[in-house]
């Protein structure tokens, strides 16, 4: 079971360039082979997160804390931030037997993935770090930028995730204003664009 706090933006466009070369201008930024998670949509709710990573992995999330204004430091608030608790079985042959099963129900949804990954943390004296993408850390700050593609429709997502117990939003909130100092001018954060998974899911659906 691990704790987390995120903040997630969904745009509905194919990723712009400047946008990416934005999030990869540092030398630490991962980028990820593309791989296909399957979604399970639960109808009318927003709280509860179930999918099928890569075919090998089945992964819950359950909301623990109602969606907050998440603010810049210039206090202007450009999204919502929510806490989660998560659950990861890696049982390749369970995942396998879910995953199938998207082929005959209409609530599970194939969603393609390409990723790009940063990871931060807080040093002694509380300033922002930037670390390795494949360290494993306690209490770090992970920011993502994600093209997707769902039944045909371009989309991408930019998110801040923060694991740990010791305060998981406060190292969200700090992380992500440290990152977005500067945006590039094509990107204009709101709460509307706001959401995590199973809403943006949810939305698609209805």
């Amino acid at each position: 079971m691990k704790p987390s706090a995120e903040v997630r933006w969904f745009f509905r466009q194919q990723l712009p360039a400047e946008v990416k070369e934005w999030f990869c201008s540092a030398k630490l930024c991962k980028e990820e082979a593309i791989r296909t998670d399957q979604y399970l949509v639960f109808r009318d709710s927003n709280e509860v997160g179930m999918k099928v990573r890569d075919g090998g992995k089945l992964e819950i999330k359950s909301r623990t804390r109602a969606p907050e204004p998440f603010s810049l430091e210039t206090g202007a608030s450009v999204g919502l931030q929510d806490a989660w608790v998560k659950w990861s079985l890696g049982d390749r042959e369970i995942a396998g037997r879910l995953a199938a099963l998207g082929g005959d129900s209409p609530e599970w949804v194939a969603v393609a993935k390409k990723r790009w990954v940063r990871k931060f943390h807080l040093d002694a004296s509380g300033d922002v770090v930037e670390t390795d993408p494949d360290t494993e850390l306690d209490h770090g700050c992970r920011a993502e930028l994600t093209e997707l593609t769902i039944r045909d429709s371009r989309w991408w997502t930019l998110a801040f995730e923060s694991l740990g117990e010791a305060n998981p939003s406060a190292n969200l909130e700090q992380v992500a204003r440290h990152f977005l100092k500067v945006l590039p001018h094509c990107l204009a954060l709101t709460e509307r664009d706001s959401m995590p998974y199973p809403e943006w899911l949810n939305r698609l659906a209805g």
